[in-house]
């Protein structure tokens, strides 16, 4: 470009900043960056002030050094500030009233970047431009309000930088494994989480064959994190993010100061999800633009926040192991066990919150992750000659192993807010579980679960307060 190598730059990095005595340890990462700049540039002979110990200030006397220092008033600085809120984010999901503090109209990190917006407005001023990037545009509403600046998170040209594409999760594969050992199906077109893709592979190196259900230790350790940046939502819109339907219908909220707000909407908290990489884009079955969960690690991780805001005792029992005997010996009394557990604890009071597709995507996502040979599809596409029907089963369970078990599995829910006589309750259930039969008939027409060996028929119905588990013929 024009400008190629013609300006000053000024580089600082703002990730792995302690979070004890934060302010301070801002302070000196903001020094270090301009003792740095000053090495790089020894002609310039600029000093730093050892008698300040404010960023603020720091950063205002340094423009002023270096204005007095420059050979040409039209010598610029190009300004690079690489994570620039990875510590912002750390403490909002800890603290938020510390967050609040630290980026309100007295707080260091606001005054920080309010010294820079003033130095970019000033005539003949020492900076041209910056280049932020972070994690998230979480903190960017609340520090830098008036910035003339462009957000590329979303821009189709600088898509692939987010993630790895298919042809390069392809390539990595092939350099690091030779495939032809393992059985491995298509994926679908759309971005790999790089850290994951990197982690699983090397666990696949490691055990010496495709894992199924690998859950990423790194992931784990966000638990926590998660359900702290959830209490920053709404309550009533926390529960339509939360619900682990599949998707969420919603828009990106541009704006998420938190000093404004207080709390965050569903359109801001949807935003912050997705900026930090727990949410991503979907279609719905409509090809309807929807927010998702992106992988099999966030989605568990969803569920058992899910879960742990209904159990009136704490996070259900157990690491679910044992289901893992479901695809071995196609015994399910396992997992009638633990929707049981779930079933119990979640609807009694919560009736209005959960929904049959709720109780599918938590029994479907507990599968998904204890079975180590099997496919699993929540709202499985029936297909008939390779066309699709527009029906969808709710549980599909294909084993990789052509001797052991897979199954089909419908659900049923029935809200029920009214006493009934018990002939009714009969009456309706009877009716709910032939329902659910007749769709089933229909569902092994399809092109797939017709020639499925050793398939296994279930309906399950939750009906006024019952909980009844049926196998089919």
């Amino acid at each position: 470009t024009p400008q190629r190598n013609s300006f000053y730059i000024l580089r600082m990095d703002f990730s792995g900043i302690d979070q004890k005595n934060l302010e301070e340890n801002f302070f000196l990462s903001v020094k270090q960056s301009l003792v740095n700049f000053g090495l790089m540039y020894r002609n310039l002979n600029i000093s730093i002030d050892e008698n300040i110990h404010s960023s603020a200030a720091l950063i205002g006397n340094f423009f002023s050094e270096f204005r007095a220092a420059r050979p040409h008033s039209s010598d610029r600085i190009f300004m690079i500030i690489d994570e620039y809120d990875n510590f912002a984010n750390d403490v909002l999901a800890a603290d938020t009233d510390k967050f609040k503090g630290m980026t309100s109209v007295e707080g260091f990190v606001k005054n920080f970047y309010a010294r820079l917006k003033a130095e970019s407005n000033m005539p003949e001023s020492a900076i041209e431009r910056f280049f932020i990037t972070g994690v998230s545009s979480i903190m960017i509403n609340s520090v830098t309000s008036g910035f003339d600046s462009d957000n590329i998170s979303q821009d189709p040209l600088f898509n692939e930088m987010a993630g790895f594409t298919e042809n390069e999760v392809r390539d990595l594969i092939h350099q690091t494994m030779d495939l032809s050992i393992y059985s491995c199906k298509n994926a679908k077109e759309h971005l790999f989480n790089s850290s994951l893709t990197v982690n699983y592979l090397r666990e696949v190196m490691n055990c010496g064959e495709l894992i199924n259900s690998y859950t990423d230790e790194n992931v784990n350790l966000d638990i926590y994190k998660f359900s702290r940046l959830m209490e920053i939502i709404n309550v009533q819109d926390r529960m339509r993010i939360i619900n682990p339907c599949g998707y969420i219908y919603g828009s990106l909220e541009k704006n998420l100061n938190l000093n404004a707000e207080g709390t965050y909407t569903l359109s801001q908290g949807v935003a912050m999800l997705f900026y930090l990489g727990y949410l991503t884009y979907g279609l719905d079955e409509f090809g309807g633009l929807v927010f998702k969960v992106p992988n099999l690690c966030y989605r568990k991780m969803f569920m058992q926040y899910y879960l742990s805001t209904f159990f009136s005792k704490g996070v259900l029992a157990g690491d679910f192991g044992d289901l893992r005997y479901l695809e071995e010996t196609g015994d399910i009394s396992k997992l009638k066990h633990y929707l049981e557990q779930i079933i119990s604890n979640i609807i009694p009071d919560n009736e209005k919150d959960v929904t049959e597709r709720s109780i599918v995507s938590i029994v479907g996502t507990l599968i998904l992750t204890n079975l180590r040979h099997c496919s699993t599809y929540v709202e499985y596409d029936i297909r008939k000659g390779g066309i699709k029907t527009g029906e969808q089963a709710d549980l599909v369970i294909f084993n990789e192993h052509k001797n052991k078990p897979s199954f089909l599995i419908e659900f049923k829910y029935k809200r029920s807010t009214a006493q009934h006589r018990s002939e009714t309750v009969k009456k309706n259930t009877a009716a709910l579980v032939d329902s659910a039969k007749e769709q089933i008939d229909r569902y092994m027409e399809d092109d797939s679960l017709s020639t499925t060996a050793g398939l296994q028929k279930y309906v399950i119905v939750y009906a006024y307060g019952n909980l009844i588990f049926e196998k089919c013929d």
